[in-house]
C-alpha cells in the first residue's frame, strides 16, 4: 500500500460486500484498488461536466468553416 493513502471505514451492505470481494479475487485487486478506482473515474466525471457546463455557452463553428480555415479538405480527412 502507498504511503500516500489514508485508511477509512466504509460499511457496505452485505450483497455488495459479497461482489466486491468476489470481483477483487476475480481481478486479482484488492477491494480497496477498485473503490479507489471507482471513486477517480465518478470525480473525472464530475470534473468532465464541470468542464462541459463551463463550456456550455461557448459559440460554434461549422465543422467545415474549420475545415476551410485548416486548409483540409473531406479527401484528405480520408486518407
Amino acid at each position: 500500500m502507498s504511503n500516500l493513502t489514508d485508511k477509512t471505514t466504509i460499511y457496505l451492505e452485505a450483497p455488495v460486500k459479497k461482489f466486491m470481494q468476489h470481483k477483487a479475487v476475480a481481478e486479482g485487486r484488492s477491494v480497496s484498488e477498485i473503490i479507489n478506482e471507482q471513486f477517480a473515474d465518478m470525480m473525472e466525471d464530475l470534473n468532465d461536466i464541470k468542464v462541459a457546463n463551463e463550456r456550455r455557452n461557448e459559440p460554434t463553428y461549422p465543422f467545415e468553416k474549420v475545415m476551410q480555415e485548416l486548409g483540409i479538405t473531406y479527401d484528405q480527412l480520408r486518407d
